[in-house]
């Protein structure tokens, strides 16, 4: 096993996972420095590995979310491979795991688990939990948000969206995430690990708790506002002269005031009722819109900008995707560095937003299928072979 360093160093995650949400959870886990043991099924691995082949041949999420593992290949529909599993368990500190319902509790029993690794950390990511009317149901991102209200809540009242990232994955990956260090620490004290369940609905409800305390509380919840905000006013993107788009968000009436002042230039807007406080502006939304900008829009970018900077009035650039490529915070802040294909192709990649002082050495070569078996399993308190792991087996299939 490659030395890492870091705040987890000398912590073993066994990762049984697919697709982002756990993967998400344990690759930030092997950043803080855990030797993170990925578990792919024969033939395929992580059915993220398919996604496409936009990275010399790999799939984008597989490279994202995967570098620094080590990936071992285990048959868990047969005897063999779930015996080789519990013997990975055993010498493990942290369990994650998102397989579909059920399909964990078949291999190896959470009962169990505690008695065979009394230390053990386990958390389980699911779409709805293991309880209630929906605790079956397989639940990918798209979906959990359909339920969740997230994507009516995006985009327009005529046109509703999905975000353009798996936001339900992503929240779940980020709580389960928090939830292990929590348990870590609370192992130091206790010796004794937990169970962890994350739930992607339940996240996401969490996150909708504005939108849900104003509908269940007076009626209504503010309709989606596409870029503009829907509590908010003003707050979006202006065109200028010059045919850009400038993002302004104006959060109380100090920098309202600024805006009519500085940017705006009339000092009449603070004298109009409509305009008289952030309640009024969003009940005469289209006015206060439609005000903002006619005056934006004589100006050029660079003007507005000179002027919001002048006035300390909140704004941003609504960049492309090519355009963050190069930006300049992070380009500044080193935002960007390398990681090793399975083919020894050395690819840029986005570094962990974990930063800390000073910075541990990371591992960054996203694994092949099965690259590690030998080796973890050779690291085992009785070794295993890989052969004897791979037995096949009549049984159902584990997804």
């Amino acid at each position: 096993m490659t030395a890492r360093g870091g705040d987890l160093t000398g912590v073993r995650v066994v990762a049984v996972e697919q697709a982002v949400a756990a993967p998400l959870c344990s690759r930030h886990l092997g950043d803080l420095g855990a030797d993170v043991i990925k578990i792919e099924r024969p033939g395929e691995g992580d059915f993220a590995r398919g996604y496409d082949e936009a990275v010399y041949g790999e799939a984008t999420h597989f490279v994202w979310l995967n570098r620094g593992k080590r990936s071992v290949v285990l048959d868990l529909k047969s005897e063999s491979g779930r015996r080789t599993l519990r013997a990975l368990l055993a010498q493990a500190d942290v369990l994650v795991c998102n397989l579909a319902p059920g399909a964990m509790e078949r291999i190896v029993p959470d009962a169990e688990l505690t008695v065979l690794n009394p230390r053990l950390i386990r958390c389980y990511l699911s779409g709805y939990g293991d309880t209630g009317p929906y605790a079956g149901r397989k639940a990918y991102d798209a979906l959990v948000q359909g339920e969740a209200g997230t994507i009516t809540a995006t985009g327009t009242p005529e046109a509703p969206a999905k975000p353009g990232v798996s936001l339900a994955d992503l929240a779940g990956g980020t709580y389960a995430l928090a939830a292990i260090l929590a348990a870590l620490y609370a192992r130091e004290h206790t010796g004794v690990g937990k169970r962890l369940d994350i739930a992607l609905f339940d996240v996401l409800l969490e996150w909708m708790s504005p939108l849900l305390l104003a509908e269940l509380h007076s009626g209504s919840a503010p309709p989606p506002a596409g870029l503009r905000h829907a509590s908010i006013a003003p707050y979006g993107p202006y065109r200028t002269a010059d045919a850009q788009d400038v993002l302004i968000a104006v959060q109380n009436e100090g920098q309202w005031q600024r805006l009519c002042l500085v940017v705006l230039d009339d000092p009449t807007l603070l004298d109009e009722p409509a305009f008289a406080s952030n309640t009024a502006r969003v009940r005469h939304r289209e006015l206060t819109e439609r005000t903002v900008q006619e005056r934006l829009g004589l100006l050029s970018a660079e003007d507005v900008i000179t002027r919001l900077t002048k006035a300390d009035v909140p704004y941003a650039r609504l960049n492309q995707i090519g355009e963050v490529l190069t930006h300049p915070q992070a380009q500044a802040t080193g935002r960007w560095s390398e990681a090793t294909l399975p083919s020894g192709r050395a690819v840029r990649v986005v570094t962990s937003p974990l930063h800390r002082t000073p910075e541990p050495p990371g591992g960054r070569r996203v694994p092949a299928l099965g690259e590690h078996t030998g080796e973890v399993l050779d690291e085992l308190a009785e070794p295993v072979s890989p052969a004897q792991s791979l037995s096949t087996s009549n049984g159902s299939a584990i997804r």
